[in-house]
């Protein structure tokens, strides 16, 4: 069958794709059909990640699942409704086995720092055993639509509240903000997006280790972490520039990126973006050849002026630490002033897939190269803790983002300023910096 992929060698929670034919059980022969259904249930789910493994979520049919697994379409229909039923039960069956391994690694014997480490660890320790079903539950599961969304959400509230649970266990670390300990959280969660992203499974053991020592660097901060009221209304956001109703290409970037907004990327159509912009399909396509090329055009304008928007911020701060907030606070001004390409930039780049993402973060790159070098910083960082530490500002981006909260951007330079200098600086000087 053209793209059936279970033949090949890919390990799940439930053994190897590759044998999964090989494992099925008739009821009726000796065998409960209690026991018969869940082995069908099982490799149905080894199948959803043995073929979005090298599949995507969208080209994946029934038919593969049926085809990997051995499992025939009708006892498929027994048990789902449809190729996303099957999707989210795999997600929470692999959820649930992680959430039982870091639980494990909280309650087991040692001191408090080392429990807390070692339910980090847990969790990147099951990426690097089982990358599939990770890459499935992280960067596939972005791209299955708005229910496994709303999964990761939930996952990360969970898990979060368990990274909670250890650090409260460590006297110097208790009583940190849930809020931060999400945004670490969604910081260790990105860095892993990331390497199962580009299929690097073989560093992670390393990267889990920096991680650990990451998230035990940071102390709770001695008072809420709250821009003051001027710096506030500095980032709230005046709109576009000038020019946006003026330059063509300009105008239908801004009507695609506001057509995506609304509509998703996959669902937006050329007529909609010319509609938008008030062009006609023709214009369009004298600027751009397809949809791919204006999402390729809005990233990288959208890049081209944060970091102008940047860069005067920064070079006006006379002291490092400083340089970090202004920078955020640059950062969340532009995506204040324009909603839009900050949703397109920092929620819809997931949906649409890791290539793009990979994109968006070139400009990220770009703007930590330039806020070293202008800023001259007096400690080096690790370069994990501060992929993390950018992980944990996308975390912070999208919560805000896609619950529609433009409004609460200014709230993030002040957090995650802290999370940047606290375990250089300490609590009471990096919180002086981040809240200005």
């Amino acid at each position: 069958m053209p793209g059936y992929v279970g033949a090949q060698m890919v390990m799940t929670p439930w053994g190897d794709a590759s044998t999964l034919r090989e494992r099925r059980l008739s009821p009726g022969r000796g065998t409960p059909r209690a026991v018969a259904r869940r082995n069908q249930r099982e490799r149905l789910f080894a199948a959803m990640v043995a073929v979005t493994a090298r599949k995507s979520y969208a080209t994946t049919s029934v038919a593969d699942l049926v085809e990997a697994s051995g499992v025939s379409s009708r006892s498929f229909y027994e048990h789902f409704r449809d190729k996303e039923d099957c999707f989210l039960a795999t997600m929470d069956e692999i959820l649930a086995i992680t959430q039982t391994l870091a639980e494990q690694a909280l309650e087991s014997d040692g001191a408090a720092p080392e429990r807390a480490q070692r339910a980090v660890r847990a969790l990147v320790a099951m990426a690097a055993a089982q990358p599939a079903s990770a890459k499935l539950c992280s960067v596939t599961a972005f791209c299955a639509g708005e229910a496994p969304r709303q999964r990761i959400a939930a996952a990360v509230t969970d898990l979060s509240a368990l990274i909670q649970r250890g650090l409260d266990e460590i006297p110097e670390r208790g009583g940190m903000p849930a809020e931060i300990t999400q945004a670490i959280f969604g910081g260790v969660s990105l860095v892993l997006y990331r390497r199962l992203a580009r299929d690097e499974v073989e560093s992670l053991e390393e990267v889990g280790a920096r991680l650990c020592d990451w998230v035990v660097s940071i102390p709770p901060p001695p008072k809420t972490l709250r821009p003051k009221a001027r710096r506030r209304r500095a980032m709230a956001g005046g709109g576009p520039p000038p020019l946006a109703a003026h330059v063509p290409a300009e105008r239908i970037l801004r009507g695609f990126a506001a057509v995506v907004t609304e509509k998703g990327y996959n669902a937006t159509t050329i007529a909609d973006v010319a509609a938008r912009a008030h062009i006609s399909q023709n214009t369009f396509y004298k600027h751009f050849r397809d949809k791919a090329g204006a999402l390729e055009a809005v990233l990288d304008s959208s890049g081209a002026q944060m970091l102008a928007a940047t860069l005067p911020a920064v070079r006006r701060e006379p002291q490092w630490p400083g340089v970090v907030r202004v920078a955020f606070e640059a950062l969340c001004a532009f995506m204040a002033a324009e909603p839009v390409f900050a949703y397109l930039r920092e929620v819809e780049v997931y949906a649409i897939g890791p290539e793009v993402v990979a994109q968006r973060d070139r400009t990220r790159s770009e703007i930590v190269q330039m806020v070293a070098t202008v800023g001259e910083p007096e400690q080096e960082f690790d370069p994990i803790a501060l992929e993390a530490t950018l992980g944990a500002f996308q975390s912070l981006l999208y919560s805000r983002l896609v619950d529609g909260r433009t409004r609460d951007l200014p709230e993030v330079p002040p957090i995650v300023t802290y999370l940047t200098l606290a375990p250089a600086l300490g609590a009471e000087a990096a919180y002086k910096v981040a809240c200005g």
